[in-house]
């Protein structure tokens, strides 16, 4: 990533995703459980279930930012998780699910390259 890089996604967007939203908000600290596995690239357990708290979610968020080389703001995430945690939750999570989609796209052929295997 270009340095400045942040997030794909507008921290108000949760209705790209009303499914997370809904999910976000009515069970915050599941959602907040599965970021973390997210993140970390492991299946979500009951124990992450058990430790998540509102203050994980601002760890992972800093995780994303390093994960994914976007410029650290340590001051306004602290800020969004502390005032806007279900929107916090929803970006995270639409973030690392087109961050992974990134990386499991294929590389696009040049043009007129696609013809040679054919």
């Amino acid at each position: 990533m270009a340095a400045g890089a942040t997030f794909t996604t507008n921290l108000c967007g949760c209705m790209e995703d009303c499914g997370g939203c809904i999910y976000a908000l009515c069970c915050p600290v599941c959602a907040t459980a599965k970021n973390k596995a997210d993140v970390d690239g492991r299946d979500c357990t009951c124990c992450d279930c058990l430790f998540a708290h509102c203050f994980l979610e601002y760890f992972i968020r800093q995780q994303i930012r390093s994960k994914y080389g976007f410029e650290q703001a340590p001051c306004a995430d602290c800020l969004v998780v502390a005032f806007c945690t279900p929107c916090t939750i929803c970006q995270d999570a639409r973030e690392i699910q087109a961050q992974e989609a990134k990386k499991a796209a294929p590389a696009m052929a040049a043009p007129g390259q696609a013809a040679m295997y054919r």
